[in-house]
């Protein structure tokens, strides 16, 4: 987990925004249909009640050439 941007950065609510002036932003989806969640919550969270992280496909090993 990045330390600047907290439990964002890996929860299946957030949205990555990128300005076209190169900054990034985590738009949390769950502001559209509950007000008690900040569409752009100031980072780092830490805590989410609702924090659901994203599922990891895990990584295979790369086959050898036969």
């Amino acid at each position: 987990m990045n330390d600047r941007i907290g439990l964002c950065e890996t929860c299946s609510h957030a949205k990555v925004i990128r300005s076209d002036r190169g900054s990034t932003f985590y738009q949390c989806r769950l502001s559209f249909t509950n007000p008690d969640f900040p569409k752009y919550p100031r980072l780092p969270v830490l805590a989410c009640r609702c924090f659901e992280p994203t599922a990891v496909q895990p990584v295979l090993p790369a086959r050898s050439p036969k």
